[in-house]
């Protein structure tokens, strides 16, 4: 059997991955500033450039922020969502997705969800749902109410109970949210019949959840996604995730 030579990893790599590690299972607090790259320099034995290169690396994960100055350093970040809609975003582009495309996909992620939150009808989920359909209850139309409209989708897949789909889910919704404040008008009466027609079919989908009517509960909220993807839509050239994600 032919084997072909490995190349050894740069060092900057190891020290980046080590250091992601750390961030990661939260072994460093985020808020924090790494230790000294004098001390860093010293524990992983490297030089100041190979330092630096891990750094970026790091900042460029969003993992750290090197701040300049005499009271410089690298200071810790959680991992971020925002920064994997944006290179989800990038690799749409790439491959030519529509934003439309991002919507369908919601649509096929959402429904089931829907439909799981009614057929277990959690106490928790309907007093959270119940609090947010209230807060759009007095909502006028403009910037801030696309913005709070979206929470609820959000909710939905943050009450689904899967981690895995409910990250996907807000890797979606971030992008979407993008393009419902960029093409979603915010004034007019088309802008504020749109915003009480939303706040009605969150409330009758809360109902269905609440009543335990799961097959009901998917087919409205279907069919609420489609019919927001239309008046989305009309007349409107579709754009690219990363156009929206700058």
């Amino acid at each position: 059997m032919d084997v072909t030579t490995l190349r050894e990893p740069k060092m900057a790599d190891k020290v980046a991955s080590v250091l992601r590690r750390m961030i990661i299972r939260g072994e460093i607090d985020e808020g924090t500033m790494l230790p000294p790259e004098s001390e860093l320099m010293e524990r992983f034995g490297v030089s100041r450039p190979t330092l630096r290169e891990a750094y970026r690396v790091l900042e460029s994960e969003s993992l750290i922020q090197v701040e300049r100055g005499v009271r410089g350093g690298a200071r810790v970040h959680r991992p971020r969502r925002q920064t994997l809609a944006r290179y989800a975003g990038l690799i749409l582009e790439y491959e030519g997705v529509t934003l439309k495309d991002i919507y369908d996909a919601r649509i096929t992620i959402e429904t089931p969800m829907v439909i799981a939150l009614a057929t277990k009808r959690d106490p928790k989920v309907i007093s959270e749902l119940e609090a947010i359909v209230e807060r759009e209850s007095r909502l006028d139309a403009g910037a801030d109410a696309v913005h709070q409209l979206t929470d609820f989708h959000a909710a939905i897949a943050r009450l689904s109970g899967n981690k895995t789909l409910q990250m996907i889910n807000e890797m979606l919704h971030h992008i979407i949210e993008t393009g419902n404040q960029s093409l979603q008008p915010t004034v007019g009466d088309r802008a504020e019949r749109a915003v009480r027609r939303s706040a009605k079919t969150h409330r009758m989908l809360l109902d269905h959840i609440k009543a335990g009517e799961a097959e009901l509960a998917g087919e409205l909220w279907s069919r609420h996604l489609r019919k927001a993807e239309e008046y989305l839509f009309t007349g409107v050239e579709l754009s690219t995730p990363v156009a929206l994600l700058g």
